[in-house]
């Protein structure tokens, strides 16, 4: 006997080696079958008996490694790992894997532990010959734990060995057995691969029945009973051929990858609520900022503006080039006027003509003398004009607001990109999940999705829930009735199948 070793596989390289893995609840009698099958391969009597594993009136004899809890608590599961014993008869190798029993006092947590480490154990055989059932066969309904441990069982075998299944009724004869196989449903199992087995003799101690002849003669008879059942239950394992294990590999990776996946897709919707908070917060700043643009847009006035234009006239005017007015207007063309407009046309005359005024007239009303005036037919047009004018104060709460708001929406931006590349990771997560339970169902048709799965997706909803984005929040809550709707329509089917 060897305890089980993660590292290593067995190879059948013969046909004359079988692996055979025991399942059960607590109680069921698995402990006891190994002690039995201890006893017919190293040749025990009832006087003489042989034990591979401590019970509560018998210490262990074979000197084997074991490995057990306190063997007088019948309610917890007295295997706590899962333990090969190796048993040779003639040239033929028997490895019984005995594991821990399921539904025992510690609860599912307790359960979903032990049901992990079978499966990598019944994995690691590499080829398994059966898988072994043991049920109490005194019981005549189906308690909660065996439906338990059923459920649990049900999604743990693949279908490519339920052909190799094969159910020991422990405690009772074919005469005596009050369990319904029935109770396995769906499964059904061959009446050939049911055995009954009557193994009471490890329950008390010699001296309780030895003395007396019915007792014993009893004893004696279940004893011997039990040997033959044994001696069938071999010739059928030499006949069930072996079937290789990689089934259990393939569910174990889809059910980590299920849950892995699921817990990511938690991990990954926290992330979107982040960014999808902080593009609220974004979203709401370029709200406020668009209304301060609409604010000081008009940063611009027009108003009126009064100006004097020169026009041609077909009179003289006289302007003055220091105040820039004009001080004798649209004055008629007499023939002195003329000459004297034409001489000033020529700058000596005009000179020697302004200083003859200057000497012979009064100043002009303007202040400034003859040589700062000129004569021109023009006069001067009093006009208006609408001019523009920016307020700059505005103009630069206005430019500073138009380049607040590129900003934030560049920052805008990249957040809807990074948002809408979680939700494509999110996406390629969910097509991951929905393919691995299909594969699931492929290899195990009575897999519980609902038992296996509803955990982490009750915590996928309550997470959801605390989502503040609605956005984000509904979002989540699509993809879990997503996944929700796929585990319903694969668990409907196996009710229908």
């Amino acid at each position: 006997m060897e305890s089980f070793n993660p590292k290593l596989l067995w190879k059948q390289k013969r046909d004359k080696e079988y692996n055979i893995i025991l399942f059960g609840e607590t109680g069921s009698g698995k402990s006891t079958l190994i002690n039995y099958l201890t006893n017919y391969f190293h040749n025990g009597t009832l006087r003489n008996l042989k034990i591979a594993i401590p019970t509560k009136h018998y210490d262990s004899t074979e000197g084997l490694e074991h490995y057990e809890y306190n063997v007088q608590d019948s309610s917890k599961s007295q295997t706590k790992t899962c333990t090969v014993y190796n048993f040779r008869k003639q040239d033929t190798t028997f490895n019984f894997i005995d594991t821990p029993g399921l539904s025992d006092t510690k609860g599912a947590d307790q359960d979903d532990f032990n049901i992990q480490h079978i499966m990598r154990a019944a994995e690691q055989s590499g080829v398994l010959t059966a898988i072994i059932l043991v049920i109490n066969g005194t019981q005549a309904r189906s308690t909660v734990n065996l439906r338990n441990t059923l459920n649990l069982l049900r999604s743990s075998i693949p279908d490519v060995l339920l052909q190799n299944l094969v159910v020991v009724l422990t405690n009772c004869s074919s005469t005596t057995v009050n369990f319904d196989l029935a109770h396995l449903k769906p499964w059904t199992i061959a009446e050939a691969n049911v055995f009954h087995m009557n193994n009471c003799a490890l329950s008390r101690p010699v001296s309780q029945w030895i003395n007396d002849k019915r007792a014993k003669k009893r004893m004696e008879f279940d004893w011997q009973c039990s040997m033959e059942t044994i001696e069938e239950l071999n010739e059928l394992l030499t006949k069930l051929g072996g079937k290789a294990t990689e089934a259990f590999k393939q569910m174990r990776f889809n059910k980590n990858t299920i849950k892995l996946q699921l817990r990511s897709i938690l991990s990954e919707v926290k992330k979107i609520q982040n960014l999808q908070n902080e593009l609220d917060n974004m979203q709401n700043t370029q709200q406020n900022i668009s209304a301060d643009i609409k604010k000081y847009s008009d940063y611009k006035r027009t108003k009126q503006v009064e100006y004097t234009e020169l026009e041609r006239s077909e009179y003289v005017s006289k302007f003055c080039t220091q105040c820039l007015t004009t001080c004798y207007e649209n004055t008629a063309l007499s023939p002195s006027v003329t000459r004297s407009y034409t001489m000033k046309s020529v700058p000596f005359c005009r000179d020697i003509l302004n200083f003859i005024e200057f000497i012979f007239q009064d100043i002009c009303h303007c202040k400034h003398l003859p040589f700062s005036h000129c004569e021109s037919k023009v006069r001067s047009v009093r006009k208006t004009k609408t001019v523009e004018e920016i307020l700059q104060d505005v103009k630069n709460a206005y430019d500073d607001n138009v380049r607040r708001n590129k900003e934030i929406q560049s920052k805008i931006g990249s957040l809807d990109t990074d948002i809408a590349a979680l939700r494509h990771v999110l996406d390629k997560k969910e097509v991951e999940i929905l393919k691995c339970c299909h594969e699931l169902k492929k290899l195990c048709s009575q897999f519980n999705f609902v038992d296996e799965l509803q955990g982490v997706i009750d915590v996928l909803g309550r997470n959801a829930r605390t989502l503040t984005s609605t956005v984000a929040r509904a979002d989540a809550e699509n993809r879990i009735r997503n996944i929700k709707h796929v585990i319903d329509t694969l668990s409907n089917a196996e009710k229908s199948d």
